[in-house]
C-alpha cells in the first residue's frame, strides 16, 4: 500500500490522510514483522505530503505508543523514523506526551532498549532538548555500565547541545570525568571534548575548559586523536578574555612538523588564533616558534602542485607573517618568501598547462561563457587563485609598500595568465569572486596602476568574467582615457574591414569587448564621441550582415568570424537599450542568422526588435501600440511555452500604459477638454492613473532582484504617479468644497501631465529588462482548499460567510531579508477563480490593490472597498485582507466576508 494520494482531488481531502494513518497504526501492529516494518518507513511519506500539525501529532503520538510496547527490532526504525522527519517534529502539538511515552522505555530494564530510546530522544532534539525530565535521563545513563549505553548517552548530549547550550551547565561535571577517563574509548573520549566547544559562548565555562584543553592537548599520555579534538575545542574557545598563551603556543607549535596530517592542520589551525603582537612574549620562544614555522613552509622539491597541502600552509605563512610583525622582522620575511615562490610557480604551471578554448561565436544563443564544461574547479587554476590570495593576505600583515607593489604585479600577472583560457560555470563564480576581491584590495591599497596598465591587453579575453571586470574598470571616468586610445583603434579597423567586407581577419572579441566599454561609459557618464563611434560600427556590421540574408551560408560565415559570443550579444543589448540606442538594438536583432537559432530565440529576438521599433517611435501612438502589442504576444506565447517571461510582461504593459496615459491626458489638454464627455474622460484617466501606481508597486514587490537601472525608472514612475494621484485628490476635495461634482477638466490634465513629467516618454532599462531575474519562490499550501469545499468549518449566517483557511508555507533555500512571521490572506467572492500565474497584469495589480487597502477583519466588520470599471468589475462585494501568525511554517486563520445574494452564492460566485 502506498501513502501516496491517487490524484489532486483526493490529496486534498484532510480524511483521506487520517485514513491513511489509521491504515499504517492497523499494520503496525500485524503479527507479521515484514509488514510492520513496512508500514513504519511509510510514515514519513504520509508526513511529507500532509504536513500538518494536526496529522503530524497524531503520527507522531502513534509512533510513541508502537515504541513503548514494540520489541527492539521495531524500536530500532522507529528511531530512525524521527531521524527521516525532523522538519516535521516542530510541529508536534503534544511534546510532553509523547516524552513521557519514550521515558519509559529509558527507565527500563533492558539496556538495548535505553539505548535505543537514547537514539530516539537524539533524532528528536529539536523539540526534547530543553525539557528536564530528558535532560535528566541522559545524564542517569552516564552511571550505566553497558558501553553502548554510554557512547548512546554522549551521541545524544552532542545532539541536544545543538539546540540548547544550556544543557551543558547540567552535564558538565560528568563529561570532564568521562573526558578525563583514560579507561573510556578514545572515539568516546572525542565526541566528549568535541560536544565541549558549545562552552564558547559561556564566559565562566570557556575559562575553566581553557585549562583542560591545555592538558588534554600537552599530555604526554594523550593519543593523538584526543590532541586533535582537544586542538579543535580549543581553538573554538579561544576569546579576547582567553587567548592563547605563547608558553602553550610554544608547545602547540611543536606539532606543526608531525608526521600525522590531522593533526598538523589541527595545531596550525590553533596558532591561527594566537596574537602574538599584543603579548609580552621572550625572543627565544619566539625565534622557536618561527623557525618551527619556516620549516613547515619548505616546499616540495618535485614540479607536481597539489591542493591538498595548501591550508597548511596558509595557516603556517599566516601565524609566521603575525610573528614577524611582532618581532620586527618585516624587511627579511620567510612567510612572504615563501608565499612568493608558491605563487610564481603556480603561475608557471597555471601558464604551461594547455586548456580548452571556446570558439568565436556559440549559435545558440544559450549565455554559456564557455566551451570548457568539465564538472568542479581545475585543481591548476584553484591553486592558482589561491596562491595569489595568499600572497595578498601576507603583503596585508606585513603592511610594507615594498610587498605591496611587488603583490600588486602578482595580480596582475594572475589576470593576464586568466585572460588567455576560458572557465567552466562553477570556475566563474570562483573567478568573479577571485577578481573582485583582488581589484578591491588594490584600490584599498592604491597599488591599482599595475593592474591598470594591463587592461589594454585584457582586451579581447576568452574569460566572461574577466571581460566583465574590464568593462566595469574601464568604463569608469578614473580609467577610461587608459583604453579609449586601444577601444578607438579596434573599431576603427573594425570599421575599415567591414568597409572591405574582409572580417576573417579583424579580432572580433577585441573589437566587441571595446564596443561595451564605450556604451557603458556613456552608461554611466555622458555621451562621447568613442560611443558614438561605437553605435555606428554596430549598425554597419548589422546592416552588413542582414544584406547577407539571401546568402545563409556567407551570412553564417561572416556571423561566426566577426560576431561576439552569445553571453556578449545579450551585454551590448542591454547597454544599447539603457541608453536608448533602440533603432541600433532593432538592426542588431536582425542580425543573427534565425535559421541557424531555435525557435525559441528566434521568438525572442522577435519580441525585442518590435520592442525597439516601438520606443523608437513613441511619438507616433498608434505604431507604438501596435508593435508593443506584437512583442506582447509573443512573449506571452514563449511563457505558455515554458520560457519565464513575466517580469518583461508585466514590464512591457506598464511602460505601454503609461505611454497611453500621457498621450490621452495631453490629446485632453489641448483643444479638447471642452467636449460634453471630457468631464468622465477624465475621471477614468484619474482611475487607470491610480491603477498604474498600483501596477508599478506590484511589480517593484514581486521582483525583488531587478537592477539598479530599472528599479530607479520604476521609482521615479512610481513617484510620478503618485504625484498625479495627490493632485487627483487634491482637486476633487476642492470640488467637494465647493458643493460641485464639476472640475476643470483642462487644469487636471495640466497637473497630471506635470505630474507626470517628461521622463515619462524616456524608458532606459537596464540589464535584467532583457533576461529573467531570479526570485525566490515562495509556496503556500492552503489545507483545505475552499474549491473543494472540504473546510474544517464552513458557517454560512444572515449576511457573513465563515471558513477556516489551513496552509503550509514552503520557504526557498536562498537567504530572504528577512524571516517572514506573518502572512496576509485576501478573501473576495467573485465570478471567477483567479488562480492561473499568468493573468493580466491589470486584473492581478487590481486584487493587489484590494488586499493592501482592505483593513484586518475585527470589531468593525470588514471594509468596505469601492467598485470600479475594468477588472474592478470582476469583484461582486468587499475584500478583506486577514493576519495569520506563522507557528514555524503553518498558519491557520478564521475568516468570515460578507455575502452579496443568496442568488449570486448558488448561481456563478466562486469563493477565492
Amino acid at each position: 500500500m502506498s501513502t501516496v494520494a491517487p490524484n489532486s482531488d483526493t490529496a486534498r481531502s484532510s480524511d483521506w490522510a487520517f485514513k491513511q494513518l489509521f491504515k499504517l497504526e492497523s499494520k503496525c501492529r500485524s503479527p507479521t514483522p515484514a509488514l510492520q516494518v513496512e508500514a513504519i518507513g511509510e510514515f514519513p511519506k504520509l508526513l511529507d505530503q500532509f504536513p500538518f500539525p494536526t496529522l503530524v501529532s497524531s503520527a507522531f503520538l502513534k509512533l510513541g505508543d508502537l515504541f513503548r510496547s514494540s520489541p527492539n527490532s521495531l524500536r530500532y526504525h522507529i528511531a530512525q523514523v524521527f531521524g527521516a522527519s525532523q522538519q516535521h517534529l516542530a510541529q508536534i502539538t503534544q511534546t510532553e506526551e509523547l516524552l513521557k511515552r519514550i521515558l519509559v522505555v529509558l527507565y527500563s530494564n533492558d539496556p538495548i532498549a535505553r539505548v535505543l530510546a537514547l537514539r530516539l530522544i537524539g533524532n528528536a532534539s529539536l523539540i526534547f532538548a530543553k525539557f528536564p525530565e530528558a535532560q535528566h535521563s541522559i545524564l542517569l545513563r552516564y552511571q550505566s555500565s553497558h558501553p553502548l549505553e554510554i557512547v548512546a548517552a554522549v551521541q545524544t548530549t552532542e545532539s541536544m547541545l545543538s539546540y540548547s547550550p544550556e544543557f551543558l551547565e547540567v552535564v558538565w561535571e560528568t563529561v570532564l570525568s568521562k573526558a578525563d577517563d583514560p579507561d573510556v574509548l578514545d572515539s568516546v573520549r572525542v565526541q566528549l571534548i568535541c560536544s565541549l566547544q558549545h562552552a564558547a559562548p559561556n564566559l565562566m565555562l570557556s575559562t575553566l575548559l581553557y585549562s583542560h584543553c591545555q592538558h588534554w592537548a600537552c599530555d604526554t599520555d594523550s593519543t593523538n586523536i584526543i590532541r586533535c579534538a582537544a586542538m579543535d575545542t580549543w581553538k573554538a574557545i579561544i576569546q579576547r578574555h582567553n587567548e592563547l598563551q605563547s608558553v602553550d603556543a610554544k608547545h602547540i607549535s611543536g606539532y606543526v612538523l608531525h608526521d600525522l596530517a590531522s593533526l598538523r592542520r589541527s595545531a596550525l589551525a590553533l596558532l591561527g588564533k594566537w596574537k602574538p603582537k599584543g603579548q609580552t612574549v621572550d625572543a627565544s620562544c619566539l625565534n622557536e616558534i618561527q623557525q618551527r614555522l619556516a620549516d613547515c613552509l619548505h616546499l616540495p622539491a618535485d614540479s607536481n602542485m597539489t591542493i591538498v597541502g595548501f591550508g597548511e600552509l596558509r595557516l603556517a605563512a599566516t601565524v609566521l607573517a603575525r610573528i614577524e610583525v611582532a618581532c620586527g622582522n618585516v624587511n627579511a620575511s620567510q612567510s612572504w618568501l615563501a608565499a612568493y615562490k608558491y605563487a610564481a610557480r603556480a603561475l608557471e604551471v597555471f601558464s604551461d598547462t594547455t586548456f580548452a578554448t571556446s570558439s568565436a561565436l556559440s549559435l545558440n544563443m544559450s549565455g554559456q561563457s564557455s566551451a570548457n564544461d568539465r564538472p568542479g574547479i581545475d585543481p591548476v587554476y584553484r591553486l592558482l587563485i589561491s596562491s595569489v590570495m595568499l600572497v595578498i593576505n601576507i603583503s596585508t600583515i606585513l603592511d610594507s609598500s615594498e610587498y605591496r607593489s611587488v603583490t600588486a604585479t602578482i595580480v596582475r600577472d594572475s589576470w593576464l595568465a586568466i585572460t588567455k583560457r576560458g572557465e567552466s560555470a562553477s570556475e566563474a563564480r570562483y573567478l568573479r569572486r577571485f577578481l573582485r576581491k583582488s581589484w578591491s584590495w588594490c584600490k584599498s591599497m592604491r597599488v591599482e596602476s599595475s593592474v591598470i596598465a594591463a587592461l589594454q591587453d585584457m582586451i579581447g579575453s576568452l574569460s566572461k568574467p574577466v571581460t566583465c571586470q574590464v568593462i566595469n574598470i574601464g568604463s569608469s571616468t578614473r580609467y577610461f582615457d587608459c583604453i579609449a586610445g586601444v577601444c578607438r583603434n579596434n573599431m576603427e579597423r573594425f570599421v575599415e574591414a567591414l568597409n572591405l567586407s574582409n572580417l576573417a581577419d579583424c579580432n572580433s572579441r577585441a573589437v566587441w569587448h571595446a564596443i561595451s566599454v564605450a556604451l557603458a561609459c556613456q552608461k554611466r557618464h555622458l555621451k562621447s564621441a568613442l560611443s558614438s563611434m561605437a553605435v555606428n560600427a554596430i549598425s554597419q556590421w548589422s546592416k552588413h550582415l542582414y544584406s547577407l540574408i539571401d546568402q545563409p551560408d556567407q551570412h553564417v560565415k561572416d556571423f561566426s568570424a566577426s560576431g561576439p559570443p552569445a553571453w556578449m550579444f545579450q551585454i551590448i543589448m542591454s547597454l544599447l537599450s539603457a541608453n536608448g540606442y533602440w533603432s541600433t538594438l532593432h538592426e542588431l536583432c536582425q542580425a543573427p542568422p534565425m535559421h541557424c537559432l531555435s525557435s525559441n530565440i528566434q521568438s525572442w529576438f522577435y519580441a525585442v526588435s518590435n520592442i525597439a521599433v516601438a520606443e523608437a517611435s513613441v511619438s507616433n501612438i498608434t505604431l507604438y501600440t501596435e508593435l508593443t502589442d506584437m512583442s506582447l504576444r509573443t512573449l506571452r506565447a514563449m511563457d505558455t511555452q515554458g520560457t519565464p517571461c513575466s517580469y518583461r510582461l508585466f514590464l512591457v504593459q506598464l511602460r505601454r500604459e503609461l505611454v497611453c496615459l500621457h498621450y490621452e491626458w495631453s490629446y485632453l489638454q489641448t483643444g479638447h477638454s471642452t467636449s460634453p464627455a471630457a468631464h468622465f474622460v477624465a475621471k477614468s484617466l484619474a482611475g487607470r492613473t491610480r491603477s498604474l501606481a498600483s501596477q508599478t508597486e506590484l511589480v517593484c514587490g514581486t521582483f525583488s532582484l531587478i537592477d539598479t537601472d530599472t528599479r530607479k525608472w520604476l521609482t521615479q514612475t512610481q513617484q510620478s504617479l503618485q504625484r498625479a494621484m495627490c493632485t487627483f485628490d487634491a482637486m476633487s476635495t476642492k470640488s467637494t468644497a465647493a458643493n460641485s461634482d464639476i472640475f476643470d477638466v483642462q487644469n487636471v490634465a495640466t497637473a497630471a501631465l506635470s505630474a507626470l513629467g517628461e521622463q515619462t516618454l524616456s524608458f532606459c532599462p537596464g540589464s535584467t529588462f532583457l533576461s529573467e531575474p531570479p526570485q525566490p519562490t515562495i509556496f503556500i499550501e492552503s489545507r483545505p482548499d475552499l474549491d473543494s469545499g472540504s473546510s474544517p468549518f464552513t458557517v454560512f449566517t444572515g449576511t457573513e460567510f465563515h471558513f477556516v483557511i489551513e496552509g503550509f508555507l514552503r520557504l526557498p533555500q536562498c537567504a530572504l531579508p528577512a524571516t517572514p512571521q506573518q502572512i496576509r490572506i485576501a478573501v473576495w467572492l467573485s465570478d471567477r477563480p483567479f488562480g492561473s500565474s499568468n493573468q493580466d497584469l491589470q486584473v492581478c495589480s487590481e486584487y493587489y490593490r484590494i488586499a493592501q487597502s482592505a483593513m484586518c477583519h475585527g470589531s468593525n466588520g470588514p471594509n468596505n472597498f469601492p467598485s470600479g470599471n475594468g477588472a474592478l468589475a470582476t469583484v461582486l462585494d468587499k475584500a478583506t485582507a486577514f493576519e495569520a501568525q506563522l507557528d514555524g511554517a503553518y498558519f491557520t486563520c478564521p475568516c468570515a466576508i460578507a455575502m452579496p445574494s443568496l442568488r449570486d452564492i448558488f448561481d456563478h460566485t466562486d469563493a477565492n
